[in-house]
């Protein structure tokens, strides 16, 4: 039996991917850290890595769904990238604060 055969995604609709696919994993990355900021006494840390975990699997889930596969490792990366500078900042935010 023969494979799906899928053609390659145009420019513009991988541009509309990333936005759709990337972006919203972002937002729940600065969401999930300004929820740690504010909420959290104690176990701060172990929260934020809760919150990059979370963008982790949302960020696969999402490229699942797009189903197309040309530009997936890219967009994984670059949303799991994203959701790990704002965790960062984060963190670094609450060495300083406490």
């Amino acid at each position: 039996m023969m494979g799906r055969v899928t053609e390659p995604v145009p420019p513009t609709d991988q541009r509309r991917l990333k936005l759709t696919s990337v972006l919203p994993v972002w937002v729940l990355a600065v969401v999930g850290a300004v929820l740690v900021l504010t909420l959290t006494d104690k176990d701060s840390f172990a929260w934020l890595l809760l919150v990059f975990v979370l963008c982790v699997l949302v960020s696969f889930v999402l490229q699942l769904i797009t189903a197309t596969k040309d530009g997936l490792v890219e967009r994984i990366s670059i949303a799991s990238s994203g959701s790990f500078v704002v965790v960062l900042v984060t963190a670094v935010l609450l060495l300083t604060l406490r």
